[in-house]
């Protein structure tokens, strides 16, 4: 009932200005009685709108859950209480508890004959269904009063009350009750008869009625008004009805009912003389009655009339999304802001990102439309909230490795953590310590841990209910060593028996003295807190990341983790990073450790590559091979799907015993990279291309290509002297940027055409791409890839120069667009952007010739 309440609290305030805005004098009485289970009452009675706001406003809810509710004895103490023909509203979302009681049902009846009141209920919830007799009560009750039930949800209580504001508001006796029906499903027809001369018919209905129609005395058809249409009940006023038999046809589903009332203008809303209606009414003449009426957008009793702010209130107005504007005697619906109306007066989203007016995003955001809004990216590399971007240093490792980078507009700092943190010395994070309610929610920046509790998170699920937390939390992973800078790694929480329930992000460094230092970023939720290893108080040594640190014979020192033994050489495995220019392949010195074996050389197939002691990893010794074919040996095979790199690793061994029978190891090892335009060019033994070396800039040396590949895939280039191609075949060119740090530019191809000569100034020339942008009048080019990377790709099929002609010469003329400041894709639909792209940034690649081939 209390979602209930808020509501009603709402609407009844609008309800109390309603009826104070149509009776200026005031009404006779306000009652208010409180109902529920066990208790009723007290009723609480005034004059004042304003005190009797104060009772409806300090109603509140105890308990709940209890349903029904004494709802019939509330019903008695409100009839008792109220004065003769009272309206009353019964508000509740429970059935009637005392529904069954005899007695009280016999008193509620003979107090509605006395009275003389209307009862309406207003149902948001039921204990059953709506055929049990606990509902039903209220069907009865409504009859009996000429009032109404609604059964509504919680939504279509404003709308309700919009209903019972024409009802209710009415001078008592000045209507009399002609007609109640009461139906059940499908088609009914009922008469009643007007005897007296009245000023209107006030026509109710509630339940779900599809039609209804009314006709006056000998079948005349009326005109009437609709007041309130809604889907479980509406309000009908036909003006000046005839004395006479009259009929109404109506057609519904369910339960539903229809009351008539003969309505009489009277003296708070007749006058002497039109002249006497306010400037906002209406004023009618009928059987010697002059009646002012106030205007639709205007209430009050028609001598004194005022707007309403249909604005105010949800019901009040059909803007439904959109925004409610209060005329004078009106309202008006207009769009909500990133909408605009067209000329069906629909509201539409505004595409800011169509016009940079609009959107006001940076040069070099991307903007992104949304559903009545947009909002503004920075590039990656830029820092900003997408209005405005500048560049991020600290995306360009400007602080060094090992050290944090803070980047703010206009400036970026940076510092050593081991030497900005702050000190977390709490014992109870031991792993020895038992269940608490700590909890590091608020815990988001660099910490270092320190003392009795242990100086380094656990490496280890510890158990649920250690830590002094309810879930403890560990690092899933090794700590770094020392020189390695700042690794990240995942942080898990013990909970229901699983070691990583929930997890998140942290980063590790370690430092100069044994330590290390954690950026922390909350934990997931609370009593969830990060939990140490008290072994690690004595942890100093640095070990590689096979290995451990552990306590022997009195001291701690580093050994080789556990896992699978080694019992001699050929157990001995080799670590292998796949990058992308090089391979390297590492030895661990700790199980030469096991053995009392030790590496006394390192080499490759090519003897002159050497491997070196890594200096990231304590203990470990790697060798390098370039992914060039014969480079130090490696040897290149080509699959058709991948290009794979080979080659083999020798390792000299020692040792302090007596005899050794194996003095190297040889370890063959291989990369597989799926081939791609660039890779398959670098696999072939002859491709057939064109290559040109370029200096951007002073940002460093890079190499252009362009080749003729055999397939849409990209992945055969054609390959010898020369290509021979029928016109039934299709070319597939492909135009690449290769340099130690491309990705920031992209290639757009300006203008790339044919000659029938090698000379690209050839008058004879056929355009494929011109200005950036495919030739419309030739419908087999196609333009795959043009100004987004650092790959640019297009087909066309082939074809024949007219005249003595049988060699086709390519050309391309390329710019190489730094993504980071302008935008580099072209755009070919409607009108064509110009981009501000350097004159020093245009090359010239040349390929042929091909082979016209009959």
């Amino acid at each position: 009932m209390s979602d209930d309440l808020r509501q009603l609290k709402l609407v009844n305030g609008w309800l109390l200005d309603r009826v104070s805005a149509r009776f200026p004098c005031g009404v006779r009485k306000y009652t208010m009685v409180e109902f529920n289970d066990p208790t009723i009452g007290p009723a609480k009675t005034t004059s004042s709108k304003a005190e009797f706001a104060d009772f409806f406003n300090n109603i509140y809810v105890r308990g709940g859950g209890d349903c029904p509710e004494l709802a019939i004895a509330g019903l008695k103490m409100a009839l008792e209480t109220s004065p003769p023909n009272s309206f009353i509203l019964v508000l509740t979302d429970a059935s009637a508890r005392d529904y069954d009681n005899a007695s009280l049902k016999n008193d509620v009846s003979s107090l509605i004959a006395v009275k003389q009141s209307q009862i309406f209920f207003l149902i948001t919830g039921l204990c059953s269904d709506t055929n049990d007799p606990s509902f039903l009560i209220y069907r009865e009750i409504a009859y009996e009063s000429f009032g109404h039930v609604f059964q509504v949800s919680l939504s279509e209580l404003g709308k309700v009350f919009n209903y019972l504001d024409y009802t209710l508001s009415r001078p008592v006796n000045s209507s009399i009750q002609l007609f109640s029906g009461e139906y059940k499903d499908g088609q009914h027809s009922s008469q009643f008869p007007v005897l007296n001369n009245f000023t209107s018919l006030i026509v109710t209905t509630d339940g779900t009625i599809y039609s209804i129609r009314f006709t006056g005395p000998q079948d005349t058809v009326t005109d009437t008004k609709v007041i309130v249409s809604e889907n479980w009940g509406s309000v009908y006023l036909v003006k000046n009805p005839l004395i006479g038999i009259w009929q109404i046809r109506v057609d519904g589903q369910g339960q539903f009912s229809v009351r008539v009332e003969g309505f009489k203008a009277t003296n708070t809303s007749a006058a002497g003389h039109c002249s006497e209606c306010h400037p906002n009414a209406t004023c009618e003449v009928h059987l010697g009655v002059t009646e002012c009426s106030c205007k639709d957008g205007f209430i009050g009793d028609g001598l004194t009339c005022s707007d309403i702010d249909e604005c105010a209130y949800s019901w009040s107005n059909n803007c439904s999304s959109n925004v409610c504007i209060n005329t004078f005697g009106s309202f008006e619906c207009a769009c909500r802001s990133g909408f605009i109306k067209t000329s069906r007066d629909i509201c539409v989203d505004i595409d800011e990102c169509a016009n940079s007016t609009l959107s006001n995003c940076d040069v070099l955001a991307t903007c992104s439309n949304t559903y009545g809004g947009h909002f503004c990216t920075c590039p990656l590399g830029y820092y900003g909230d997408g209005f405005s971007c500048e560049l991020n240093e600290c995306e360009t490792n400007v602080c060094g490795k090992g050290m944090e980078c803070i980047k703010n507009y206009g400036s970026y700092s940076c510092y050593d953590p081991c030497f900005n943190h702050t000190v977390l010395d709490d014992p109870w994070r031991s792993t020895f310590n038992q269940i608490g309610g700590n909890c590091d929610i608020d815990k988001i920046g660099w910490y270092r841990f320190t003392g009795s509790g242990g100086i380094r998170i656990s490496e280890y699920c510890a158990p649920q209910g250690s830590c002094g937390t309810s879930a403890p939390m560990w690092i899933n992973g090794t700590h770094p060593l020392l020189g390695e800078g700042i690794i990240n790694h995942t942080a898990c929480a013990h909970w229901y028996g699983d070691c990583c329930y929930w997890s998140t992000n942290v980063q590790v460094k370690a430092c100069p003295n044994g330590y290390y230092v954690y950026n922390l970023n909350r934990t997931p939720y609370c009593t969830l807190a990060y939990c140490t290893d008290p072994s690690s108080l004595n942890d100093t040594c640095t070990c590689a990341e096979d290995e451990e640190c552990i306590l022997k014979n009195g001291s701690y020192s580093c050994h080789c983790k556990e896992g699978p033994p080694v019992l001699g050489i050929e157990d001995l495995d080799m670590g292998l990073t796949c990058s992308t220019h090089e391979m390297k392949a590492s030895f661990r010195t700790c199980q030469l450790k096991t053995l009392n074996l030790k590496a006394r050389s390192v080499y490759l197939s090519d003897k002159s590559c050497i491997g070196y002691e890594d200096g990231n990893r304590t203990g470990v010794i790697s060798a390098l091979s370039p992914l060039q074919h014969g480079k130090c040996g490696t040897q290149l095979h080509n699959n058709g799907t991948h290009a794979i790199y080979s080659n083999t690793l020798y390792v000299t061994l020692e040792t302090d015993r007596i005899i050794i029978r194996t003095y190297q190891v040889q370890m063959s090892f291989f990369c597989a990279y799926p081939l791609d335009m660039k890779l398959s060019l670098e696999t072939s033994l002859r491709p057939i291309l064109s290559s040109l070396s370029i200096n951007l800039g002073g940002t460093g040396q890079f190499k252009a290509e362009m080749a003729l590949y055999r397939d849409q895939s990209y992945l055969s280039p054609y390959e010898g002297t020369e290509v021979a191609l029928s016109t039934r075949s299709t070319l597939y060119v492909g135009v690449i940027l290769d340099g130690a740090d491309a990705s920031q530019y992209a290639v757009v191809m300006k203008n790339c055409f044919a000659t029938p000569t090698r000379n690209a100034e050839d008058p004879v020339k056929y355009y494929f791409i011109k200005e950036r942008c495919p030739n419309s009048q030739d419908t087999t080019i196609r333009v795959m890839e043009n100004g987004v990377s650092t790959r640019g790709r297009f087909a066309v099929q082939m074809f024949k120069f007219v005249g003595d002609y049988n060699l086709v010469y390519l050309h391309c003329e390329i710019n190489i667009c730094d993504i980071k400041k302008q935008a580099c894709k072209p755009s070919c639909s409607g009108v064509r952007t110009r981009m501000a792209l350097s004159e020093s940034q245009n090359f010239v690649l040349n390929l042929g010739p091909i082979i016209f081939l009959c």
